[in-house]
């Protein structure tokens, strides 16, 4: 049996001894797009990113392995900060061509001496479920990003069997953790919740508008509402919030609204725009790549999902100092505090939603603070440095619980 590195425990002052070597920590991800293949990556890739490119090099050595499938753009093998990145196409797990990649990170991650192996998504977290059996890795551990409201029953089933020799889990927000115990029997005891982080400098650029309203086609005055969310799941609530404009735009006649993102549905989004009117009223902007720049233009910025994880656009919006209308699911009410950062809605209720952003275009003021207050909890909250060194503290844990 290799040998393998002491962990750096803490001492009676806190302070940390160091390890024989680094511990090496391989990430596997569905895939990872790079930001010329997207210039919106998801929530997920993105907190990775943060999280390979800013762990402590003297104590860790990070590893990416992307499972890319057919048609995405991934990047290419190098590296992502200190991390390395490898890229192993795979089709379906359960394929010989599938099969096969598993031997292949079994392979790399016996030739790198991996110590911990962290999956993100359902073919991911199969592939380094039986990765880490057959490459012999102490430690493997999981994590869960959103409810999962597109994963199918087979996957239930599987990790239902393979929690068990899982040794943590790491849930983006109480509500995930929750449902994670509920629907797979994941012992809760195992389960961390680490918030996700935001970009280093969100916080800093978010006050810093650009393009101007002229270049995004905006008028120049009246007040904008806002949503950021991809356009190829309906849960995104893309359809309530159009619904919920046209309400408001019936009683405040110089607000617009934008729209931010693309996918499938965009096409059937801005037929019910224009079914109501509203052609020029709403605004869709497409995938942008300065989002933070986008949000601080808005009076207010709305998420209207019917299901949710922990909503990095809620995060950013509250960075950029904007109250947030949200609805109440998932890790949404553990973000905005109602009547104090925002106010929380149910879902699927473009009345109430329409009410709540009405209520606060009608009292600027309200509205103002409550954004203010929104930018104090993002900065308190949300650092990349307290989601990274949770992240760390964890792996220390883990790792010397196997040693």
């Amino acid at each position: 049996m290799r040998r393998r590195s002491r962990i750096p425990m803490g001492d009676a002052s806190g302070q940390q001894k160091a390890c024989d070597r680094p511990i090496t920590v391989m990430y596997i991800i569905d895939t990872f797009l790079s930001p010329c293949g997207s210039p919106m990556q998801g929530g997920a890739e993105k907190q990775l990113g943060i999280l390979a490119s800013s762990l402590d090099p003297s104590r860790f050595r990070p590893l990416v392995v992307q499972l890319a499938p057919r048609g995405a753009v991934p990047l290419k093998d190098g590296k992502l900060g200190p991390a390395r990145v490898f890229h192993f196409p795979t089709g379906k797990f359960y394929s010989p061509s599938g099969f096969g990649q598993m031997l292949r990170i079994a392979r790399l991650a016996r030739e790198e001496r991996v110590d911990i192996i962290q999956t993100f998504f359902e073919k991911a977290e199969v592939m380094g479920w039986l990765a880490r059996r057959l490459a012999g890795v102490p430690v493997w551990m999981t994590s869960r990003r959103d409810l999962g409201f597109k994963r199918k029953p087979v996957y239930d089933r599987i990790f239902r069997v393979s929690s068990r020799s899982c040794d943590g889990l790491v849930a983006v927000c109480q509500a995930a953790k929750d449902e994670t115990v509920t629907r797979e029997g994941f012992p809760a005891g195992k389960i961390e919740v680490i918030y996700n982080a935001l970009e280093e400098g969100t916080l800093e650029g978010a006050t810093s508008p650009l393009p101007s309203r002229s270049d995004l086609g905006l008028p120049a005055v009246g007040p904008l509402v806002g949503m950021v969310a991809n356009m190829n799941f309906e849960i995104k609530g893309h359809r309530y919030f159009i619904e919920a404009a046209d309400r408001v735009a019936r009683k405040q006649s110089a607000v617009h609204f934008i729209l931010v993102g693309d996918g499938a549905l965009r096409a059937d989004c801005e037929r019910q725009a224009r079914d109501l009117g509203l052609s020029e009223r709403i605004h869709f902007l497409g995938k942008r790549g300065d989002v933070p720049a986008i949000l601080a233009h808005l009076d207010v910025s709305v998420l209207c999902s019917t299901s949710e994880g922990l909503s990095n656009v809620i995060m950013e919006s509250m960075a950029a100092g904007k109250p947030v209308v949200a609805t109440c699911v998932g890790g949404n009410p553990e973000l905005v505090q109602d009547g104090v950062t925002g106010l929380v809605v149910p879902p699927a209720d473009s009345a109430l939603l329409a009410a709540a952003v009405g209520a606060l275009l009608d009292d600027p003021t309200r509205a103002q603070a409550m954004g203010t207050a929104a930018r104090r909890v993002a900065e308190e909250r949300f650092s990349v440095r307290a989601m990274v060194e949770a992240h760390e503290e964890l792996y220390c844990r883990l790792w010397s619980g196997k040693n």
